[in-house]
């Protein structure tokens, strides 16, 4: 109800900004420009001004690549077929350690279901564009001896060679109900 009312003033008022073809000397019976192309000859805008043009996003990555949280799902994917050597290439330097941060996921018995929901990143260092994400998760692992969710996070990084995210670290905590 609330959008109505604000609405209401624009529709008695007219949008200000639009200009006011009479103000503007030209003549109101003129039937406005369909399509303005730009001429051929034109110039691109100086150096340091501002320019119609969208800018591309900033990433740390390369274009293309797998975003943050499809890196996360597609690992805990690559956990849940049992593929150890597909799940380790996720981490960086291609490898877990000895004791990874979420051991406990990946030590899941009798495992039989797991959904994994992710969050937005969270841009965890000041650079620009930032070079370690982290990736807040929630997930639920169904096994045959009950259902167990867990609470947390996977902090990411660029890939030396910048073609996609690695896992820097993750922390996850069981969820008691």
């Amino acid at each position: 109800m609330r959008r109505v009312v604000f609405l209401l003033p624009l529709l008695f008022a007219g949008c200000s900004c639009q200009p006011d073809p009479v103000a503007d000397g030209a003549r109101p019976d003129a039937a406005p420009l369909a399509h303005a192309t730009p001429a051929a000859d034109a110039t691109p805008p100086a150096e340091g001004t501002l320019s119609s043009v969208a800018s591309p996003t900033l990433s740390a990555v390369a274009p293309g690549a797998a975003d943050e949280g499809t890196t996360v799902r597609n690992y805990v994917y690559a956990l849940l077929n049992r593929d150890r050597s597909a799940s380790d290439a996720y981490w960086s330097g291609g490898r877990t350690s000895s004791r990874p941060d979420d051991a406990l996921l990946r030590d899941i018995a009798d495992l039989r279901n797991l959904r994994i929901d992710t969050d937005s990143p969270i841009a965890r260092d000041t650079e620009q564009p930032s070079r370690l994400r982290e990736v807040p998760v929630r997930v639920r692992a169904i096994t045959g001896t009950g259902t167990f969710v867990f609470h947390g996070w996977y902090r990411l990084q660029p890939r030396p060679d910048g073609s996609g995210w690695e896992i820097h670290s993750a922390s996850l905590q069981p969820v008691v109900h």
